[in-house]
C-alpha cells in the first residue's frame, strides 16, 4: 500500500514513509553493519556511487551519532528536474542517532538540493523475527514548492518535482536493505 500523502496543490506535499523490509541475518548483525559498515554498502547500490562517514561520535552506553553523506549516481538526475538540481547536488547527508540498547536508529536526511524545501526524518526500528531481522522504517517527507516559480510553471513542473524527490527518497530505503543483504552474503561467504 503506498504512503499517504496529503497534497495542497502548487505549494506543499506532506507524506508518511512507511517501509518493512526484511534481512535474513540476525538482528546483532544487522543493526552492526547497517551503523558501521555503511560505506561498503555502496558497492551493492547501483543508484549509490559512495557514502562516506563525515562524522562519528560514539559514546560508552552504546549510542552513536553519525553524520553519513549518500552520494548518488549523478546520471539519476531526470531532464525536468535538471532546472533545480545540478549533478553536483545529488546528495544528501544521513544525520542518524543509533541507540544499541533500543535496537533504534532516529534520522534527519538533509538533501543537497532544494535544502530549504525538503524534510525527511524518522526512524528505523529492528526487530528479531523467524529466520532473520524485520526492519520498520517510519518517517515524514515534507515538500515546500511554495514560491518556487511562478504558479502557471509551477503547475506543470509540479508532478516531475514530486516524483523526483520522492523517487529520491522511498525506494532507497529498500535498496539499502537488499544492499545490506548482499553484503553480509557476501561476507559470510568469504569466511
Amino acid at each position: 500500500r503506498p504512503p499517504r500523502s496529503t497534497l495542497f496543490p502548487y505549494t506543499t506535499l506532506f507524506r508518511s514513509i512507511r517501509v518493512t523490509t526484511s534481512v535474513p541475518y540476525p538482528l546483532t548483525d544487522v543493526f552492526a553493519a547497517m551503523r558501521d559498515q555503511l560505506p561498503a554498502l555502496a558497492e551493492y547500490m547501483p543508484n549509490i556511487e559512495l557514502v562516506v562517514v563525515e562524522s562519528r561520535d560514539d559514546t560508552e552506553d552504546g549510542e552513536s551519532k553519525m553524520v553519513n553523506r549518500w552520494q548518488a549516481n549523478k546520471s539519476d538526475v531526470p531532464v525536468i528536474a535538471r532546472k533545480f538540481v545540478s549533478a553536483n547536488q545529488m546528495y544528501w547527508l544521513d544525520h542518524a542517532h543509533w541507540v544499541a540498547a533500543d535496537n533504534v536508529v532516529h534520522w534527519r536526511l538533509e538533501m543537497g538540493f532544494m535544502t530549504d524545501r525538503v524534510t525527511c526524518k524518522g526512524k528505523t526500528t529492528y526487530h528479531a523475527i523467524d529466520g532473520g531481522t524485520e526492519m520498520r522504517i517510519n518517517g515524514t517527507l515534507d515538500l515546500d514548492l511554495k514560491g518556487l516559480m511562478p504558479k502557471f510553471v509551477l503547475r506543470k513542473a509540479q508532478p516531475a518535482i514530486e516524483k523526483f524527490v520522492l523517487g529520491t527518497v522511498e525506494p532507497n530505503f529498500q535498496k539499502t536493505a537488499d544492499a545490506l543483504t548482499a553484503y553480509l552474503d557476501a561476507q559470510s561467504s568469504d569466511s
